[in-house]
């Protein structure tokens, strides 16, 4: 059966083209900026997202909030009420509860329709920014080529961990915000103009994995880890997704271009729901490769 609907985290990075095109619902998500609460809906517009950053400049706080079981059920309800099957995609559980609360909602859902009446497949993408976007690819290829709801299921939660998210850090304040490095830190390394250097493990944590000393030696250093790690047998798609920097995905697309004429790079403005967690500046560079080269 490959009549099914594909829902997917308004976190997620990609043209929102793609999404109106393919018929992807999209499941909104809650923010905070300034104490002003928020909607991400997904299509946000350029000027809505400079701004947003231009706040965090300002020094404005951001927050997030994970999806709720209840906005699950909300989302899934009238398609499961129709029969209609659903695949789901949700933000990395290494990074926020959102998948349990998918799961908590499907669970409540087979309570009220049956077991067997409730054809819903979750799958974790271990991923975030741009990668969400490269799995989305993937599964609404595999649902175009005719792959039944459980075979994509399957394929997606068996390759997401062939989906390579490599980033740098502008400031990091906001990782101090987020409880990640200490103060000292966060103002020693301000102070050094260290970039940090993370990914997203297999478990889909973020780990920091280097640093570097200035934007353009950590963007050449996000160029090399997608050299050492890239393999094409899934695509040459790349997303290279920034938060208000627009001169850092230009600087990468050419400089992958140089090393791989081949790559089919799309660069994308970062999700408010990550980049309020990053800050301006962060910069990521996401494909199909291994993890694990390193």
């Amino acid at each position: 059966m490959n009549d099914y609907e594909i829902y997917i985290d308004a976190s997620v990075d990609i043209d929102p083209a793609y999404i109106t095109d393919n018929e992807i619902r999209v499941i909104p998500m809650n923010y905070t900026i300034g104490g002003e609460e928020k909607t991400l809906r997904g299509g946000e517009t350029p000027e809505e997202l400079h701004e947003f950053y231009e706040r965090m400049r300002n020094d404005e706080l951001a927050s997030t909030s994970q999806i709720t079981p209840f906005a699950y059920d909300q989302a899934f309800g009238p398609a499961v009420a129709k029969g209609k099957a659903i695949l789901s995609i949700s933000l990395s559980s290494g990074i926020t509860k959102t998948y349990e609360s998918a799961q908590v909602a499907v669970e409540g859902l087979r309570e009220d329709y049956g077991e067997d009446n409730v054809q819903v497949e979750l799958v974790d993408s271990l991923a975030g920014t741009g990668g969400m976007g490269l799995m989305l690819m993937l599964a609404i290829r595999n649902r175009n080529a005719g792959m039944s709801l459980s075979e994509n299921a399957s394929f997606l939660r068996e390759h997401a961990r062939r989906i390579c998210h490599w980033f740098m850090v502008e400031d990091l304040k906001y990782l101090k915000h987020g409880g990640r490095i200490s103060p000292t830190t966060a103002f020693l390394g301000n102070a050094l103009n260290i970039k940090p250097i993370l990914k997203i493990a297999d478990d889909g944590s973020l780990a920091i994995i280097g640093k570097q000393r200035g934007s353009m030696k950590a963007v050449n250093q996000l160029v090399t880890l997608y050299q050492n790690a890239k393999n094409t047998s899934l695509g040459e798609d790349v997303m290279i997704c920034h938060a208000d920097a627009p001169e850092k995905a230009e600087m990468a697309k050419e400089k992958i271009l140089e090393c791989n004429p081949m790559a089919k790079i799309q660069i994308r403005p970062l999700s408010l729901i990550i980049g309020a967690h990053v800050g301006p500046g962060f910069l990521t560079i996401d494909h199909f490769g291994n993890r694990n080269f390193m």
